[in-house]
């Protein structure tokens, strides 16, 4: 989900004045609380100038630039995602300083190791490589309700004819068409598998993402709802388009804008693919995520139990209609948090960040209304390794509120995280660790599925 992202990315890197000293390669990790990640900086001096790429091995991400600033001895690192890092040079072996990322501020210590050590092998996703089977072709379209141009993907196959359709909408977070994340592009092996198999997709770009304008920061599930509505509009203008074919397929958030537009009886919505799709109150989703989170991080059931009360408070409070200092001052009631300090500025941040319309916005919305309205055929798939959307609890949600159709599938996969991957533990740091993108048993289930309505 969109608001757990500072538990998925870790970017790096380093450099400083020291030539010899700092040339090499140093590792470290980086302690989040209910997740630790390693990251890796490899720095290097070239023309007589400083440069450093880092790694974030857990997460599948090498080579990653970064900006280098040096005082004396101390070294200042930024990247275009906001991740920046304060080190001094305790010794000839080791850096220490600070990591900075959305608010949090973390210690960190990086220890020289040798190079080889550390090399990992980029593990052979499925991403699909041209030559393609079918015709690609790069699009633009309008969003007309907030004036603004959205950009995209249109696969389709090469022979003339009427085909099925969908539109792919990502999951939580700034996305591009692909939905790239941990090295993986699930929507491009999406893409690539419907296509092959005789189905038209259009993915795109997310607002203020690859090609496409407008902001992403402050925009709502009602943006990325129309932002989809706009899709839907240029995709059934379409000539190879079936007008009686046509759906959504969303990935997590993607699948709760589906669930919401679906139930408002959208137009030319002949069906939805929903993968790991919120079905219950976000309030309650949110609870059971941290939850699922810190226990397969390995939290005790009295650290979980504690924590599920607190949030349960916190998430009271989100939801309510309290303004921003009432709500700040709970917060930091529910937190115990009753004078300001250095060690709980992060927190505070973080809080803060909770209080934005935006995800209050969020945080307010209930599906089941919704769920209850939806009267043409669903596809709704579950992965039981999945901590961010728990597969029994969003299964019942369909079950409780979904009216009965005799083509709607719920399925549930044994053994699958949230990317629908075949996992061990189903822990968000293991996602960059596979090197299956989306299982192929789901494609197939996927495709074969909207060609036989």
């Amino acid at each position: 989900m969109k608001y757990i992202g500072l538990l998925l990315v870790l970017l790096f890197q380093s450099c400083m004045g020291f030539s010899q000293e700092l040339m090499g390669s140093w590792s470290g990790n980086l302690d989040f609380g209910v997740q630790k990640l390693t990251f890796v900086v490899h720095i290097a001096h070239e023309n007589g100038q400083w440069t450093a790429k880092a790694d974030s091995p857990d997460q599948g991400a090498f080579g990653i630039p970064f900006q280098i600033h040096v005082e004396g001895d101390s070294v200042f690192l930024n990247n275009s995602q906001g991740i920046k890092l304060s080190l001094l040079i305790a010794s000839q072996d080791k850096l220490q300083g600070q990591f900075y990322q959305s608010g949090m501020k973390i210690p960190v210590i990086l220890a020289r190791t040798a190079k080889d050590v550390l090399t990992k092998k980029v593990l052979p996703y499925q991403t699909p490589k041209p030559p393609y089977s079918y015709d690609t072709i790069d699009v633009v379209f309008p969003n007309k309700y907030a004036n603004i141009q959205l950009a995209g993907t249109l696969t389709f196959p090469k022979e003339q004819g009427k085909y099925p359709a969908v539109i792919l909408l990502t999951g939580s977070g700034q996305q591009d068409r692909d939905e790239t994340m941990f090295g993986h592009k699930p929507f491009k092996v999406l893409a690539d598998y419907l296509t092959r198999n005789g189905i038209i997709v259009l993915r795109y770009d997310d607002r203020g993402a690859g090609k496409s304008g407008g902001s992403f920061e402050a925009s709502t599930i009602d943006d990325f709802s129309k932002d989809a509505i706009s899709a839907l509009e240029f995709l059934k203008k379409q000539k190879n388009v079936d007008i009686n074919k046509i759906g959504i397929l969303g990935h997590s958030e993607g699948g709760l804008v589906a669930n919401l537009l679906a139930g408002q009886g959208i137009p030319n919505v002949s069906f939805i693919v929903t993968l790991a799709a919120p079905t219950v109150p976000i309030r309650d989703l949110m609870i059971e995520q941290l939850y699922s989170v810190g226990k397969a991080e390995g939290m005790s059931e009295f650290q979980l139990a504690m924590a599920k009360e607190i949030n349960k408070k916190n998430f009271d409070v989100v939801k309510s209609e309290l303004n921003t200092d009432e709500a700040f001052s709970q917060l930091k009631k529910n937190m115990n948090i009753m004078e300001e300090s250095s060690q709980n500025e992060a927190i505070r941040k973080e809080m803060l960040m909770m209080l934005t319309p935006a995800y209050r916005y969020f945080v307010r919305i209930d599906p089941t209304d919704f769920i209850k309205k939806i009267y043409i055929p669903v596809f709704g798939a579950f992965g039981t390794l999945d901590v961010q959307v728990p597969s029994t609890l969003n299964l019942r949600g369909y079950h409780d509120h979904l009216p009965r159709n005799s083509k709607t599938v719920l399925k549930e996969y044994d053994g699958m995280n949230h990317l629908f991957q075949k996992a061990k533990s189903g822990r968000v740091v293991e996602y960059g660790q596979l090197e299956e993108t989306i299982n192929e048993q789901v494609l197939k289930d996927i495709a074969s599925w909207i060609k036989g309505l």
